[in-house]
């Protein structure tokens, strides 16, 4: 279930839009965040199953409950079908657009469990889609239309929690002296390589973000957009940060999940949050 946080992009569109003050639109953000959990959990259990064989010879997820054999796969499928069920009935709920939305979403997630993302690259361009596709479907529900800004700057960022999430991968292995990822098309000779797509597409996002802040469309929705400048340090920090973990070897297989523990990490984005509503409100003198 802690997966589930990911699951907050849908709240993005609202977020950086400041739309978040309207009451009304809370009801179907809080109904789409249940559908997409439903239907991620039921994902992440066929992927599990799936998986199995390759977790159990993986230092941490060989503990996950159907590798270790603490839940049947059958089990485990049977769950997965209900989940499924409950997501797709809460997302016909939600609305027909949002549903069409959260379809794709759950064809795109088997076709990167039992394919993609044993294919080099695509994996990762993958992964940055499905998280894209939270903030469309934020959008979607909530009826907020979607900039060119936030569109790019979603796929460049979340591409490259991707590579780290594969650049950390490949760490373990080769600190374990593998060569090889089971069930994935990396070699440990490859991360140099996902080093340089994982940091190049970071540092794309911010120069996004910061041509965004000299751009028109800042001027209807920022008061002070020269405040928001002072995000652009702290992103490549929240970035830098992330990376330099990685690096070391320290860092959780799932980026996300490591931000949300880190208190570094967490108090970056509070910083970046808050000049930006200070740039959208102005000084409240």
């Amino acid at each position: 279930m802690h997966q589930w946080v990911k699951n907050l992009l849908l709240f993005v569109p609202a977020l950086t839009s400041f739309r978040f003050l309207e009451v009304g639109i809370w009801g179907d953000l809080l109904i789409a965040f249940a559908a997409f959990s439903m239907i991620a959990s039921a994902v992440y259990i066929v992927n599990d199953v799936v998986d199995a064989p390759n977790d159990r010879e993986h230092a941490s997820k060989r503990n996950r409950p159907i590798a270790a054999g603490r839940i049947s796969p059958a089990v485990g499928l049977w769950v997965a079908v209900a989940l499924i069920l409950e997501g797709l009935a809460l997302g016909y709920w939600a609305g027909t657009e949002f549903m069409f939305v959260l379809a794709i979403y759950l064809v795109a997630t088997f076709a990167y469990t039992f394919w993609l993302k044993r294919t080099v690259l695509v994996d990762c361009l993958t992964l940055a889609g499905l998280y894209t596709i939270r903030v469309i479907a934020g959008a979607v529900v909530t009826g907020i239309e979607l900039s060119f800004w936030l569109l790019a700057f979603s796929i460049f960022f979340f591409a490259s929690l991707a590579w780290v999430k594969r650049y950390a991968e490949l760490e373990v292995l080769r600190a374990d002296g593998k060569t090889k990822a089971d069930g994935r098309g990396y070699s440990v000779s490859d991360q140099p390589l996902v080093l340089a797509f994982g940091t190049m597409s970071a540092f794309i996002a911010v120069l996004i973000f910061a041509l965004y802040l000299d751009s028109d469309a800042i001027k209807a929705l920022y008061s002070v957009p020269q405040i928001g400048w002072l995000a652009i340090p702290l992103m490549m920090y929240l970035i830098g940060r992330i990376w330099l973990k990685a690096h070391r070897g320290v860092m959780l297989e799932d980026p996300i999940i490591f931000v949300l523990r880190d208190f570094a990490s967490l108090l970056t984005l509070a910083l970046i949050a808050g000049s930006l509503a200070l740039a959208h409100f102005g000084w409240p003198w």
